[in-house]
């Protein structure tokens, strides 16, 4: 063979490598420039056609948080696609559960991934407990002391599947699991308990702003209070981080029991779901922790069911998930904002709060037991528009359920945060009512003067703020 031939096949490959490492050089070039730059959600995600058709072109339920890079839209999706998941037996279901996903219980409607229970039975919790004998609260009725109730006064039934009640199990769902002689008892109430407490799944959008408020600021809240308006001042539950043991400013729950995201994650795969994680790592039963018969162990698998992978990408999901949008702000809404004031409702349904200068999100490539936290520029510095103080105040014996949480009694509920108000269908802890007048004049306590004042107002005044709630 002669050296040209040679010469010219050795020219065409060096060609190709070439062309093949400035291709790789290049690729590399625009991932390292690009991978954290804000995306269009709409181009990224085709899977969310449905939006598409909203005769509400300001819904955006569902929708992450605006300014997420390719990379982190990309672990957005890969966490719905675990909170859409139904698990199975096989994957830690159970044995005692009240849902198969977490869509199941947040996911009204359907396409709102994250929003509301659908109803006021199968999508919602129950707790219950018993006023100990030894209370002196335990010698009146119950309606006269729900709102003093404190953990103290109560007995959780521990040993027999409380406080929160798990309504199906693994064999009520599949009969054949297991021998017929054996079967998983779901929770039932005890005949004595007299504290039942029904609880509505709430939506979860923008939380992971709420994640990001400063304990100082929700502090700061409750000092304000006191100073301008003393009769109606709120106070803040401290709880501990069941991760750090470190105490923290709860504002996650109906009564500010859970002080992060993360911490009300754990709990609700282990009590919603049945999943052992390394922080809730004992199966529930109905007689008493994580006590079965042998045979059940033969069908669940060994615990923790999740090492952190699954808890992590949930977590970084819900964080992530956009705080719903205002409707349409007419003149009519600006005159019930101003009215909305006026009454006071503002001083606890407070409109703005901001996140702090860095916002932090768990991510979602760091299982358990060590944990990584990344920053998140869409989180950082944000005044966003909750419509809460995130403090809990004492709403009257109409609100009073008597079950006490952490630091907040049985009349005590953290202020709901209204934005997305109008989309709601289930208002109130308990789902009571669907009219916004109706759950206004169930207000008391701490919130008396200014349902009066709201009642006294005009009925066109009345429709004027009514219409600024429904903007929300």
């Amino acid at each position: 063979m002669s050296k040209k031939p040679v010469l010219s096949f050795l020219n065409r490959k060096f060609t190709q490598l070439f062309i093949v490492l400035a291709v790789l050089v290049a690729a590399q070039i625009v991932w390292t420039t690009y991978k954290d730059v804000p995306v269009n959600y709409f181009s990224f995600s085709p899977t969310n056609a449905q939006i598409k058709d909203r005769k509400d072109p300001t819904d955006n339920r569902g929708e992450p948080v605006e300014g997420l890079s390719a990379r982190q839209l990309k672990a957005f999706e890969e966490g719905k696609v675990l909170f859409k998941k139904k698990f199975t037996v096989k994957e830690g279901l159970g044995p005692l559960f009240n849902g198969e996903s977490c869509f199941e219980c947040h996911g009204q409607p359907g396409y709102a991934v994250g929003g509301e229970g659908r109803d006021n039975s199968s999508t919602s919790i129950v707790n219950f407990a018993r006023r100990l004998p030894s209370s002196p609260k335990s010698k009146k009725p119950f309606a006269e002391v729900a709102e003093t109730i404190g953990k103290r006064d109560v007995d959780f039934f521990l040993e027999k599947g409380g406080p929160s009640q798990q309504k199906r199990s693994i064999t009520t769902e599949d009969p054949d699991l297991l021998p017929f002689h054996i079967q998983v008892d779901a929770d039932m109430i005890p005949a004595n308990a007299d504290i039942i407490s029904p609880r509505h799944s709430p939506p979860i959008f923008g939380d992971g702003l709420i994640d990001n408020i400063a304990d100082a600021d929700i502090i700061a809240n409750s000092i304000k209070q006191n100073i301008e308006h003393p009769e109606m001042a709120g106070r803040p539950i401290s709880a501990v981080d069941r991760y750090t043991e470190a105490p923290r400013v709860g504002r996650f729950g109906w009564k500010n029991q859970n002080v992060n995201l993360f911490n009300f994650t754990t709990g609700a795969m282990n009590i919603e779901l049945g999943l052992t994680t390394y922080l809730n790592s004992t199966e529930n039963s109905s007689k008493s922790f994580g006590i079965f018969p042998k045979e059940v162990y033969q069908v669940i698998p060994p615990g923790p069911n999740d090492k952190g992978d699954i808890l992590v990408k949930l977590n970084y999901f819900q964080a992530l998930l956009a705080p719903p949008k205002r409707g349409e702000i007419t003149e009519e809404v600006k005159r019930g904002e101003k009215l909305f004031a006026q009454t006071n409702c503002a001083v606890c349904h407070q409109p703005s709060m901001n996140t702090t200068p860095v916002g932090y999100v768990i991510d979602p490539d760091s299982p358990l037991p060590k944990l990584n936290y990344m920053k998140v520029d869409a989180l950082s510095n944000k005044k966003f528009y909750p419509y809460s103080d995130f403090l809990v105040h004492q709403m009257g014996k109409d609100l009073a359920d008597g079950f006490p949480q952490e630091g907040a009694k049985g009349g005590e509920w953290r202020t709901t945060p209204l934005w997305g108000l109008r989309f709601k269908k289930f208002l109130l802890h308990d789902g009571r009512t669907q009219v916004v007048h109706d759950a206004i004049m169930y207000h008391g306590g701490q919130a008396e003067k200014s349902k009066q004042a709201y009642a006294a107002l005009p009925k066109a005044d009345q429709d004027a703020l009514l219409a600024f709630l429904n903007s929300l």
